[in-house]
């Protein structure tokens, strides 16, 4: 029973509680060291009673570091291996895009069949139970053939397996760029994504150590270098103690070599933090086919690879690493059965059939085994196949390897222009894409018809340095020229001077020291109907804070995926080749050097879509 308390002692509310209990601060004291109910600890142990131990933040320096190492392991390469899909798709990148690659692939995955079926033998060995207290070895792989077979696989891991998540990363980033600049995008996807389109770097390789000159706004808030220390400097400084050699080395041998490249690379803040920079560098050539400048461009990808969520292989691997921590190591021995599952998954069809083709009476007579669907291991359903779903999409993104060196960038960044600052406005260098005649030189203002408050907008953005977006209605050359031509007699109507450049470049013309002159027009495009086009322009700044260059993504149409429009590939390609033969520079096709903006295009230059 409860003991029986006074009435008149018990408070009936929190009110009378107070006055019950009086003014606090006429009882204070000094309180005890620690409360009467804890025990007595060592010194030692009453730092470990109150450490609650937090986890690491979900992205640290270390949580990126250590990404970047899972990413370009062998463990990766051997979980897109193990699964059929990423199998199918890395064997199809190699395929269409590095075949030199295809007979490295071939060694490495016959090695691991030979590793194996040694383990399998082993695996036997061990389940027949020790002898004379020892396990037993079945078989063993001769030293001199498991170097060769290290050997192959850094050979795959240092440059297939990179060069592969670079592709996959080029393809999401695509998607995720085109519908930033059409204003499709999601929310969650500008999260994962940032900077898209938005970070970019200019270099001059004719100065000593290839220093950049212009960089944009974001790049500088990126990297959070400033300007003073980012202007005259080679971008190495983005380097740190865990990037990639093999990526480093890729790099400097693709600028030595004036050629363009993409690499998924780790780099460094100024702070020291790391993040997973997807990397397209391309050069730039003048109307002699001379490289003059290296534009890159760089996208923060370090969301897309925590956790895997733009990469479904590299989720898996991460899934296992995390079930191996919490329930501890992988087992030493495995079963015979989980090792031959381990060595079917790397069998050829050929090699499947042969060994469906044994004796199939056996297993219908035997009672003792367990029916299996074919096709099914332990009677599980098998994973849905994928089948023709990447031909057009990835044909769009990337050139064909055949092509060989030519400049182009992959996905949204194969058509893009650089122009020059207000008021010339003039394209001084295009994608390979856009290298069609009449178009390097022009003034970017009369390419643009449609409304009149589009072009106004677009016009009064870049006389003032602010980056734009527009939905644009893109002229063809001999619309171009018909405009031109209609303004040039607007102009002369009102008595206007309009000075204008020379039809025939000169190095000069080239040097993106000067601004030049020959801006656009305030004539009206209102009546002109071209092709529909997204373009989203980017300021890149210099050393005096001024705008040196434009940066000019050009979008095409875009589908219900967000995709690159492939349909279109062929018509833009016969109307470039028509209007090249109207005349609009003259000339034959070259067939080994750069088009000039005054001849025809190049066969080096294939595909041009306007």
């Amino acid at each position: 029973m409860s003991p029986i308390t006074d009435a008149s002692d018990t408070p009936s509310s929190i009110f009378d509680q107070d006055n019950a209990l009086g003014d606090p601060l006429d009882e204070v004291k000094d309180p005890a060291p620690t409360d009467p109910t804890t025990q007595d600890l060592s010194p030692a142990d009453e730092i470990q009673s109150y450490d609650l131990k937090p986890p690491p933040p979900s992205v640290s320096q270390s949580n990126v570091e250590a990404l970047s190492e899972r990413l370009f392991s062998s463990d990766h390469l051997k979980a897109i291996l193990q699964d059929p899909t990423q199998a199918s798709r890395f064997n199809a990148f190699l395929r269409n895009y590095r075949p030199q690659d295809e007979p490295i692939l071939a060694r490495f995955l016959e090695s691991q069949k030979a590793t194996k079926a040694v383990e399998y033998a082993n695996a036997v060995a061990h389940s027949m139970g020790p002898s004379l207290g020892h396990d037993q070895i079945a078989a063993h792989l001769d030293s001199q053939f498991e170097a060769r077979s290290r050997r192959t696989e850094e050979e795959v891991v240092e440059e297939a397996l990179p060069a592969y998540i670079t592709y996959r990363l080029v393809q999401l980033v695509t998607e995720c760029l085109v519908k930033e600049i059409t204003g499709n995008n999601a929310p969650i996807m500008r999260e994962m994504v940032s900077g898209l389109a938005e970070v970019y770097c200019l270099s001059d390789p004719s100065v000593a150590d290839n220093p950049l000159v212009y960089a944009s706004e974001e790049f500088y808030n990126t990297t959070q270098y400033g300007k003073d220390y980012v202007i005259g400097r080679n971008c190495r400084f983005l380097q740190g103690p865990k990037t990639q050699p093999a990526a480093t080395r890729r790099l400097i041998e693709a600028i030595g070599a004036g050629q363009e490249i993409c690499e998924t690379i780790l780099n460094y803040r100024r702070d020291g933090s790391p993040f997973m920079n997807l990397v397209m560098i391309a050069p730039l050539y003048d109307n002699k086919g001379n490289v003059r400048y290296f534009i890159g461009c760089q996208i923060d990808v370090s969301k897309l690879i925590i956790g895997g969520r733009g990469l479904e292989s590299f989720e898996q691997l991460l899934t296992q690493d995390k079930a191996e921590a919490r329930f501890g190591e992988k087992e030493k021995h495995k079963t015979p059965l989980a090792t031959m599952g381990e060595l079917g998954q790397l069998l050829t069809n050929e090699e499947v059939e042969v060994v469906k083709k044994r004796d199939r009476s056996y297993s219908r007579g035997s009672e003792s085994s367990t029916p299996v669907r074919p096709g099914t291991r332990d009677g599980t359903r098998p994973q849905r196949r994928i089948l023709g779903m990447e031909s057009a999409q990835e044909r769009s993104l990337w050139a064909h390897p055949q092509l060989g060196s030519s400049g182009r960038l992959p996905g949204v960044y194969q058509n893009f222009l650089l122009v020059r600052p207000w008021p010339s406005l003039r394209i001084t260098f295009t994608s390979p894409a856009l290298r069609i005649p009449g178009l390097m030189q022009s003034k970017f203002l009369d390419r643009i018809g449609g409304p009149p408050h589009v072009r106004d907008g677009i016009l009064d953005a870049l006389s003032h340095g602010v980056s734009v977006t527009a939905k644009i209605s893109w002229l063809t050359s001999a619309q171009a020229q018909a405009q031109a031509q209609q303004q040039q007699q607007q102009q002369q109507n009102a008595h206007v001077h309009h000075p204008s450049g020379g039809s025939n470049p000169s190095n000069d013309d080239f040097d993106l020291g000067g601004s030049g002159v020959g801006g656009g027009t305030n004539g009206s495009h209102a009546g002109s109907e071209g092709r529909v086009r997204w373009i989203h322009c980017t300021p890149l700044m210099g050393s005096d804070d001024k705008v040196g260059v434009w940066m000019v993504v050009m979008v095409e149409q875009e589908d219900i995926t967000g995709q690159l429009n492939v349909l279109a590939k062929l018509s833009m390609k016969n109307l470039a080749h028509h209007e090249a033969g109207l005349g609009s520079g003259g000339g034959a096709a070259n067939h080994h050097s750069v088009a000039s903006p005054g001849g025809a295009a190049s066969a080096k230059y294939t595909g041009n879509r306007l």
